[in-house]
């Protein structure tokens, strides 16, 4: 398994709230993570690698499903931080997203809450994980269609993240890989400078996963670049 990262500030932002992860836990299993903080000064970047430090700190078996697995790690990372941001005032009501990837075998299982991403590309793009965002349910009552959600001024509004509630909604999932799927975990730092049909065509153009990252952190970056970037991507 190959996985490499590009994590980036950002052309305005004076400090990088977003954090990553990627850890062989054996010979056929990888743990990958992104997380995008947001609070008040300083909060967001806490935030984020408390769920990052968390998430390193689970132990996973073969004994219990990984799904459940992943649902309880997500869980003691919120309140993890939950914990940390009652003991000082600065960091009252920061929050993060966690989008976390475990590769077993030929199996991706998932867990996600907030508008950080997973993507596969087998031949075409697919977006694996639902945002749980303000615009998607405005999508999901037909109060505005896919297409307006890449302009709509409030497209940065998360209904769900870790640190904010004990209560969360994660999606949990599995899918089947081959040895050709790339993998791609990015916080929207990439997807809010880039539309779908943009990335799409990155990956459409170039073979290795390493150009790939490259060209969508420069294409970012060049658009723009108004927040953190990261991006993992890789293959089985």
């Amino acid at each position: 398994m190959s996985f490499h990262a590009f994590n980036n500030i950002g052309n305005i932002r004076e400090n990088n709230e977003d954090s990553y992860l990627i850890s062989q836990l054996s010979s056929d299993s990888l743990l990958l993570a992104v997380a995008d903080g947001m609070g008040g000064h300083n909060a967001g970047e806490v935030a984020s690698d408390l769920a990052i430090k968390s998430l390193k700190n689970s132990s996973f078996n073969d004994q219990e499903s990984i799904l459940d697995q992943l649902k309880k790690a997500i869980i003691e990372a919120n309140k993890y931080i939950i914990d940390f941001s009652n003991q000082k005032e600065a960091y009252k009501e920061m929050g993060t997203t966690l989008t976390v990837v475990m590769i077993k075998g030929e199996i991706l299982y998932f867990g996600h809450v907030g508008d950080s991403r997973i993507y596969i590309y087998q031949d075409k793009l697919k977006q694996i994980t639902t945002d749980h965002s303000l615009v998607n349910d405005l999508v999901k009552k037909n109060a505005i269609n896919p297409d307006q959600v890449f302009d709509h001024p409030n497209k940065n509004i998360i209904t769900q993240a870790l640190g904010i509630d004990k209560n969360l909604e994660i999606q949990l999932d599995k899918i089947k890989l081959n040895s050709d799927t790339l993998i791609m975990l990015c916080t929207d730092g990439l997807t809010d400078m880039l539309r779908f049909e943009q990335i799409e065509a990155v990956f459409e153009k170039n073979d290795e996963h390493r150009q790939i990252l490259d060209e969508l952190g420069k294409k970012a970056l060049d658009n723009g670049g108004q927040d953190n970037i990261t991006i993992i991507i890789g293959k089985i």
